[in-house]
């Protein structure tokens, strides 16, 4: 049994945050059904690929039937509100004047399904100064001040490297779909929910929002290392790999010290408090370098573990897929894709232990279910036909 088995979402999102969300409902049980315009998602075409699966969208778009339909022709539009009488959910993230134009808002949706939860997503929201600019992922990490956080002490400010602001934004989704669904069986209504890639960035920094209101004090770009305690950073052993390590207290120095076999460092007074031990944070860094230059990274690992240090080696994505905890957590799952059969994706993040999520379906080619889908609807094999033929669906 699927948590959300039943329910219906129409995927009519493009690139990440929108689409990402809709995934993370289809891992859950939901029928969702990704509608593309004939020439397909612009994510397709990002990137490496085969043919027309690029690997950005086959990452984001698994557990998802796929048909392609234009919807800036009459007919088109006709087939997706008959889609829309069977659906929950849907997920977009047209800018207003879009909608507008293809007379896809809210509330032109709700003549066809009173009941519907349609979820708006953009960049900056959909009303205000802003609404309507186009906007990606790195315009919401610059604007929302987490790109001014993100860098090396005396260098500027860095954008993170995957998709943050796309990947938060579709957490959000998937959670505006639920409490929407929530809200509907309880209270018998639909209702239009607004997300934007800006709030959620904001939403992201919790800590450093708590620190700008409290004392007006604004957190220092540090790499690797932390503003507040020492020792913390990137290390490198004697086989070129690095490690993390991190403090939190006097009790986790200790373990640094025990597992670099310098317990002098221990009854040092100097170090005795975490302000002493980032007043010397070099010299302690210097210390920490030393002892793993003389270690390869496999034995390192095993010193600090066994000292219970907050530790982790500093992976590729690759050594991730393969590490041995993200295996036992099913984070990376094997699927049949239709054009390159097996293919692996990644897993559930949530798990549910009585009505676990799935993986059910890699992402679709395009069109690959637009017969299937619109058959359940009722449009005849002569209509799919001549529809086909007219450009209206592919």
């Amino acid at each position: 049994m699927l948590p959300l088995a039943g329910i219906r979402v129409l995927d009519i999102a493009s690139m990440m945050a929108g689409p990402y969300g809709a995934t993370l409902l289809g891992d859950m049980g939901a029928d969702v059904i990704k509608i593309e315009p004939p020439y397909g998602d612009d994510s397709r075409a990002i990137g490496p690929g085969v043919e027309n699966d690029g690997g950005f969208f086959v990452g984001i778009n698994r557990s998802k039937r796929g048909i392609a339909l234009d919807l800036t022709k009459p007919e088109g539009r006709a087939l997706y509100f008959r889609l829309v009488k069977t659906a929950d959910v849907v997920i977009e993230n047209l800018r207003p004047h879009a909608k507008a134009a293809l007379g896809l808002s809210y509330e032109e949706t709700r003549k066809h399904n009173a009941n519907i939860i349609c979820i708006a997503v953009s960049a900056f929201g959909q009303e205000g100064p802003y609404a309507g600019r186009p906007g990606v992922d790195p315009m919401a990490q610059a604007l929302s001040g987490f790109m001014s956080f993100t860098g090396e002490r005396d260098g500027g400010p860095l954008k993170a490297g995957p998709a943050i602001a796309d990947a938060t934004c579709a957490n959000l989704v998937a959670f505006a779909a639920m409490m929407g669904l929530w809200v509907r069986a309880q209270h018998g209504i639909g209702q239009q929910i607004e997300v934007c890639l800006l709030d959620g960035m904001l939403h992201v920094q919790p800590t450093q929002l708590g620190q700008l209101f409290l004392l007006n004090y604004m957190h220092p770009r540090v790499g690797n290392a932390s503003a507040f305690t020492a020792p913390y950073g990137a290390f490198t052993c004697r086989d070129g790999k690095q490690i993390q390590i991190a403090t939190f207290s006097k009790k986790f120095f200790v373990n640094v010290c025990k597992a670099i076999e310098r317990e002098d460092l221990v009854t040092d007074p100097r170090l005795a408090t975490n302000e002493g031990r980032l007043a010397h944070e070099s010299e302690l860094n210097a210390a920490i370098q030393a002892y793993f230059s003389q270690h390869d990274t496999e034995e390192m690992m095993r010193r600090l573990v066994a000292a219970d240090v907050l530790a982790a080696p500093i992976n590729t994505l690759r050594d991730a897929v393969a590490d041995p905890q993200v295996q036992y957590n099913q984070m990376v799952v094997e699927v049949e894709h239709a054009r390159v059969g097996k293919l692996k994706v990644g897993g559930v993040p949530v798990k549910l232990t009585q009505t676990p999520g799935a993986v059910r379906l890699a992402a679709p080619t395009l069109g690959q279910h637009t017969r299937e889908v619109l058959q359940e609807v009722g449009v005849e094999e002569a209509e799919l036909e001549r529809l086909q033929q007219a450009g209206v669906i592919k």
